[in-house]
């Protein structure tokens, strides 16, 4: 519980994934997303900012965090779930953020997971992830 806290504290104030800036930089109509891991919410605010509903979903509450950061627009704009991923059932999306979590499910779980994540992304809509290798 104390490597979460300060991998908190250390990006508390992080910029949002380069994925996810150059994802908004493709100028999409912003609708539904989902930030699976969303932490203290980097992407999660940076999707709400440029008019996206969020649903942010992490194993630990971190939802005052990312709430306090919203103005009172903005958070009417922001759902969280605090789930882990080895029980998860997602809503559908049209944009599914899934930056450094994924590894985070149990593998005895992982095929379910990894269902509900296909399943929940509305045909020809976008999967946006990172994994923890360099290359």
């Amino acid at each position: 519980m104390e490597n979460i806290k300060k991998y908190y504290e250390n990006t508390k104030n992080a910029l949002p994934n380069i994925m996810v800036k150059k994802f908004i930089d493709m100028n999409i109509n912003p609708t539904n997303a989902i930030d699976l891991g969303c932490g203290v919410g980097r992407d999660t605010i940076f999707l709400i900012e440029n008019g996206w509903n969020v649903l942010s979903i992490d194993k630990e509450n971190t939802e005052e965090i990312i709430s306090s950061k919203l103005d009172n627009e903005e958070i009417k704009k922001f759902k969280f779930k605090n789930q882990n991923f080895e029980s998860i059932e997602l809503e559908k999306t049209n944009l599914l953020i899934a930056n450094f979590s994924i590894p985070f499910c149990d593998k005895e779980h992982f095929n379910k997971f990894w269902n509900e994540i296909t399943d929940c992304i509305l045909k020809n809509r976008i999967f946006c992830w990172k994994f923890f290798w360099i290359k």
